[in-house]
């Protein structure tokens, strides 16, 4: 994606907290049973799987070694209740979450594979968050806190637009929603034919403008969404977005 084109799309919303889903906090904070439990930790793990993971990649370790670290940790967050104890809103929660991974990483050294995967029936997919053996192991220059942090950035993003597929798949004229989809946000640094485009859907070159535009404020809508679930208040989430495109502006 074009960074001009990410900035754009997180452009400032019309604030109504009414609308957020509950956030990273509150869904584990308030999670009663296992079921619930379980259900707050598949939403931790679709945003912050991948990034732990990265973590531990950029720290030099390898594909089956990081995703049984971050496997561990997730089931001692579930088991432990680890995060029922913590005062809510005293750090952003992807800080508070590294430095609980950190201090697990510390005190589990000595039996790191204490608990592999395929030792029982794992709590979450690895594979469905991303995890990959062919993942690049470091990043020369860049430090394991900044890889979390960028992949936490891209994990936001690829949520955000995986909620747009989603959404246009099911709507009217849904191919030509998808084939301007992928052309709004093309990352390889070319401008998209509009004229040729609307001379092949019988439209004028303004209205293939205008729906590219109302793409781009519905993905900006998503991922204020999607930001919003991992900050304590409303407050965080300007700063959140600003960093989040400051993170992928500067790969």
């Amino acid at each position: 994606m074009h960074d001009e084109s990410l900035a754009a799309s997180a452009e400032k919303q019309p604030a109504n907290s009414g609308l957020f889903p509950a956030t990273m906090w509150s869904m584990i904070l308030a999670a009663k049973g296992e079921e619930e439990a379980l259900g707050a930790l598949e939403r931790l793990g679709r945003a912050y799987w991948r990034p732990l993971y990265i973590f531990m990649r950029q720290r030099g370790v390898d594909h089956d070694a990081a995703a049984d670290a971050v496997q561990g940790f997730f089931e001692h967050l579930l088991s432990h209740e680890m995060l029922r104890h913590v005062q809510r809103g005293e750090v952003r929660f992807r800080s508070f979450l590294l430095r609980c991974f950190s201090n697990w990483l510390a005190n589990e050294h000595e039996k790191a594979h204490a608990a592999k995967r395929g030792g029982g029936a794992p709590l979450l997919d690895v594979d469905e968050f991303g995890s990959r053996a062919d993942e690049p192991a470091l990043i020369e220059g860049e430090s394991p806190d900044h890889a979390f942090d960028r992949g936490w950035a891209r994990a936001m993003v690829d949520q955000a637009m995986s909620r747009l597929e989603r959404e246009l798949a099911v709507r009217e004229r849904c191919a030509f929603l998808e084939e301007l989809r992928r052309k709004t946000f093309a990352t390889d640094g070319q401008n998209p034919d509009w004229e040729e485009m609307a001379a092949r859907h019988g439209m004028t070159h303004g209205a293939v403008r205008k729906a590219s535009t109302d793409l781009r404020r519905r993905f900006g809508a998503l991922l204020r969404e999607e930001v919003r679930n991992v900050v304590s208040s409303d407050d965080e989430v300007e700063d959140e977005l600003r960093y989040l495109v400051g993170l992928l502006s500067a790969n």
